[in-house]
């Protein structure tokens, strides 16, 4: 029984290493949360978050865990992901520095 827990322990941490998601991928998700977060919203945001993705304006911190990874602006986590999702965290700090984006008459 031991030897079937200890090798299902192993298996599921072979998959979450495998499933870790990239750097790229936790921009791709903060960035396009920030965009919504600063009030552009459908195409506007999309390219919006596209462009921080390339720009790389924002100094995000990736942390890569091996069975998960986070990604940190200012020592508060703004994304974790595993299993190949990644989940943006409530946060502020980036909303703001994403605000001068925002588009006029908004």
């Amino acid at each position: 029984m031991f030897r079937i827990g200890l090798l299902l322990v192993i298996i599921t941490c072979i998959a979450l290493a495998i499933t870790n998601p990239g750097e790229e991928t936790h921009k791709k998700v903060v960035y396009g949360k920030a965009s919504n977060e600063a009030g552009m919203k459908g195409l506007l945001g999309e390219v919006a978050g596209d462009v921080l993705v390339n720009l790389d304006l924002v100094p995000l911190e990736y942390n890569n865990y091996f069975l998960f990874s986070t990604t940190t602006f200012r020592d508060e986590t703004v994304s974790i992901g595993f299993l190949n999702n990644v989940r943006a965290t409530d946060w502020n700090g980036l909303a703001e520095e994403v605000q001068p984006f925002k588009t006029s008459g908004e």
